[in-house]
Formats: C-alpha cells, sequence, structure tokens
C-alpha cells in the first residue's frame, strides 16, 4: 500500500530574523583559558588524502568509538594502504590491520558495530568495464580481517555507486543509480546487507514517475528501513520513500520547495537529511532566488513516517535586514558582502527535548589550483519539537589553508552532550593558535566565548591540526591530532580532558 501526503509548499511566511523568539548571538574573540589538561599524547604517522571530494568528505570521520572505554583510527599507512587501529581511552593501541588498495581504489564507508569495523572500498573500473564495491569487515576484539567481499557492481560508465550504513553498524546497504541520456536518475537498485556482510535482500526503487531527479540521498536505519529522499522537478521538490525489508511497497512524502513566491522563481541550491536516533527523518533546504542567484530562505521538515504526516517548520527568510546583521558582527574591517555567498549546510542536531539545530557554514577557495581555502562564519538555526522558530546565532569565526590541506584542518567538529553543543576549532586569536571551544546551550542559543584549550598549536604554516580524527570520548573528554608546538617531530594522537 503506497501513501502519498498531500503536496503544500513549505511554510512561507515571510519571517525575518528579528523576531523576538529569535536571537542573533555573537561569539567575541575574547581569550580565555579553558581548565583542560593532556592526559596521554602518542606519535601518530599520517599521510594526506588527496582526493577530489574537497567540500564533503565521502569519510568525514576517521576516529570511532568502539565501547566506553576504546576507539578505533583510520589512518593512510602508505600511498595504496590503509591502517585500521583500536587504542584504549589511555592511547595504548591494541591493534593494527592494514588494507591493501589498488591503484584508483578509494576508501568510500568507514563504521563500527559492538562487534567490527567496517571498511567499504570503491573500484571505478575492474579492467571489465564494472566499477565496484568491496566490504571488508575487522574483529574489533582481535582486528582479524575476513575475507574482502564484493558487494556491488556497476557498470564504470554509470554515476559512481555508494553505500549507506546505519548508525550501529548492523546494516549496509550498497546501491547504484540507472540514469536517462541526460544523466537524470530513474531508477536505484542495490543490496541489503547485515553487519557481518552477509546478504539480507536485494533491493529495487523504482522511480520513474518522479520527473527530473538530479539528486538523491539513500539512508538505512538500523532495522534495515530504507529512505530515499529526491530532489526533483528541476531542484524544485523534495520528496522521501521509506521501504520497509521484505516489502516492495513505499511510503511517500512529497512537498515542493521551489515554485514562484511574489513574483520570484525560487529552486533548491543545497540539501541536507539525516535520520534521526529517535528513527525519525529530518530534512532543511537552502532555496535561492533564479533570477540573481541570491539565497532566498531555510526550510527544514520533519518527515513522520508513523503518523503519516509531515511537520514543516517556520521558514527562516535571508532578508537584506539578514544580511546587514552578519555584516554588523563581522570586526575583520574592510568592505562587507552585498549577498550571502558559499554557506552550505552541514549538521542537523537533535537534542534531548526533540530541538533540531540547523548548522551551515560559509567555506570556499580563492580560485584557482593552488588557491587558499577558508572556513569562515557559522549559521545555527534552532527549532523546537513543534518546528517552530526557537532561535537562531552566527558565529563569527575566519580560517585559512593551503591549498594541499583544503579543509583538513579548518572547519569545525560538533558534539551534543545533553543540551550543550560543543563546537571545536582550530583558530589564531589575538596571536594564539590553538583549538578553541565554544558551547552553545540548545535550550536558550546562549553561547560562551571560545576557550583555548591550552595545547599551543604549532603556527609555522604547516599542518598542525587534523580536524577529521577528533571525536569525543565523554561529554568532557576527547581525543584529537595535533602538532603541539613548532618542535614537535611531528603530529601526535592526544587525550584532553576538561574539568
Amino acid at each position: 500500500m503506497m501513501y502519498t501526503s498531500k503536496t503544500r509548499p513549505l511554510l512561507s511566511l515571510k519571517k525575518s530574523l528579528l523576531l523576538p523568539a529569535v536571537l542573533l548571538c555573537l561569539w567575541q574573540p575574547a581569550m580565555l583559558q579553558a581548565q583542560s589538561k593532556t592526559k596521554a599524547s602518542v606519535a601518530i604517522d599520517y599521510i594526506p588524502d588527496q582526493g577530489q571530494q574537497r567540500y564533503s568528505q565521502r569519510v568525514p570521520h576517521k576516529t570511532l568509538l568502539a565501547g566506553p572505554n576504546a576507539f578505533v583510527t583510520l589512518r593512510r599507512s602508505a600511498p595504496n594502504a590503509y591502517a585500521v587501529e583500536k587504542y584504549t581511552a589511555d592511547l595504548k593501541k591494541l591493534w593494527t590491520a592494514e588494507i591493501k588498495l589498488t591503484e584508483s581504489e578509494t576508501i568510500e564507508a568507514f563504521a563500527a558495530s559492538p562487534e567490527a569495523v567496517l571498511l567499504v572500498t570503491h573500484r571505478p573500473d575492474n579492467g571489465q568495464g564494472m566499477q565496484q564495491l568491496y566490504g571488508q569487515r575487522i574483529n574489533l576484539g582481535s582486528g582479524k580481517m575476513q575475507e574482502s567481499a564484493l558487494l556491488l557492481e556497476a557498470p564504470a560508465e554509470s554515476r559512481r555507486a555508494s553505500v549507506a550504513v546505519s548508525a550501529d553498524g548492523g546494516r549496509l546497504l550498497a546501491y547504484r543509480y540507472h540514469t536517462d541520456g541526460r544523466h537524470q536518475i530513474r531508477d536505484i537498485s542495490g543490496t541489503l546487507y547485515d553487519g557481518t556482510l552477509q546478504k539480507l535482500q536485494d533491493t529495487q526503487y523504482n522511480l520513474q514517475d518522479v520527473p527530473a531527479i538530479l539528486s538523491a540521498d539513500v539512508q538505512v536505519s538500523p532495522s534495515g528501513e530504507q529512505f530515499i529522499s529526491l530532489l526533483s522537478d528541476n531542484m524544485k521538490r523534495l520528496t522521501t520513500r521509506q521501504y520497509t525489508p521484505g516489502s516492495k511497497d513505499a511510503r511517500v512524502m512529497s512537498v515542493l520547495v521551489g515554485g514562484t513566491f511574489d513574483g520570484q522563481k525560487v529552486y533548491i541550491i543545497d540539501s541536507k537529511l539525516a535520520l534521526m536516533p529517535n528513527g525519525e527523518l529530518y530534512g532543511a533546504v537552502l532555496t535561492a532566488d533564479e533570477a540573481s542567484g541570491n539565497y532566498y530562505s531555510l526550510k527544514a521538515v520533519k518527515f513522520d513516517f508513523g503518523a503519516e504526516d509531515m511537520v514543516f517548520a517556520e521558514e527562516i527568510m535571508f532578508t537584506p535586514e539578514y544580511l546587514a546583521k552578519v555584516n554588523t558582527l563581522d570586526k575583520r574591517g574592510g568592505g562587507k558582502p552585498s549577498r550571502l555567498e558559499d554557506i552550505y549546510l552541514t549538521d542537523l542536531v537533535l537534542t534531548p527535548e526533540q530541538k533540531l539545530v540547523v548548522i551551515a557554514e560559509k567555506k570556499y577557495t580563492g580560485g584557482g589550483k593552488d588557491a587558499p581555502y577558508f572556513a569562515d562564519e557559522l549559521h545555527l538555526f534552532a527549532y523546537d519539537e513543534f518546528m517552530n522558530t526557537a532561535w537562531n546565532a552566527v558565529l563569527m569565526k575566519h580560517q585559512q589553508a593551503p591549498a594541499e590541506d583544503a579543509f583538513s584542518g579548518i572547519s569545525y567538529s560538533a558534539h551534543l552532550d545533553g543540551n550543550t553543543l560543543h563546537l571545536l576549532t582550530q583558530e589564531e586569536l589575538d596571536g594564539k593558535n590553538d583549538l578553541y571551544l565554544r558551547q552553545i546551550n540548545t535550550r536558550t542559543g546562549a553561547a560562551a566565548a571560545p576557550k583555548a584549550l591550552g595545547i599551543n598549536v604549532a603556527n609555522d604554516k604547516e599542518l598542525a591540526y587534523v580536524k577529521d580524527f577528533t571525536t569525543w570520548l565523554g561529554g568532557q573528554d576527547l581525543v584529537a591530532v595535533v602538532r603541539p608546538h613548532r618542535k614537535a617531530d611531528g603530529l601526535r594522537l592526544i587525550r584532553v580532558q576538561l574539568k
């Protein structure tokens, strides 16, 4: 039985961000020292990944929790090899497993379950005109590797095949796209596996009733439910389908996001979807005016398949007043932007009270092969459990990295601990280069000034922080990869405990 929600546009309330319920906050770059202590430190070898995915990495997190007192890391150990290593919380290395790749093979996914580490690699062409996805399972207790398993094959000239892994590592969906002559998606097919890489079922998603699909997002739940989200109708419609294991029927929810509003033709320019721990799917989109390219609004939606309903958030408009407020917060001097530019959706966070926090970041490159990369302001938007606007905040920061490092060390790492959202960055503030922590109360939007962790990160223009390895062991405990000072021999894996 197919369920289709009533198609209706997201709320277009023309709300500015100057409402009493909305806060526009600034974190002043005050020099505050966090009460922290480096509990342990060990050397770590690091070879940068020089891939093509500079803005949206396929594997953004290279450190994963592996129980209450351990974690695993993924690092490139040779030009065609990666090492998966397990550490205790005290940074004692328990085992190393090395995965050798073919010359063109790349890492597609890195995940962990209570029993094993899962690694998925992509081979663009096996020499016979086929691209392939391989799965590698590593026993979490012993570090012993199972034999690599072929998960999926597709013609090499087709769109790149990919994989979705559930949050607990218990379900893995390998899938490929079927496109028409204009490279628009017509169908998606794949295979669903369990956490031991045993095949559960073949999947087929017939999408031919949806016109002009240019982009698709695929997610899988711990119970094996598959969520296929589509941007279609020339980037104006968001459609999500939920498939239950063992059934070919889908429940469908669709909403018109773009269109013509007050004489302006609006389309989707960016989207972010996240399957939350409560089992519900949330989505956010940025829209722009077709004629001018100006950012138009932020729209968010909760897909409640249990209640067979969509809950729409109040639309947040990017008005001239919003831009003026952002420019006022920028204290660097010089000319101010005449429009919002280069802002991308980066995180969706759900709090214990079911409050949704949407994070967007301004990031860009100066243009040209050797131009530097930049990661600037963060825009945060919070909605309550009913998807009403709760608060918003703008964090002003300015990070720059050389082209060869791209976003390896700049941008931010986010961690939610109860009702506190931690944002960790490497920055130079008032002449001090360090890791800085900002803490936001998700109930109110109140934010603390950035606090230096006191690591004294090296500032000699060489890579001194690798953001992908940062993870939190607990609310006041984190591990990171840094080069603490000029005299350090190289990067070190450190454990920092806040007091």
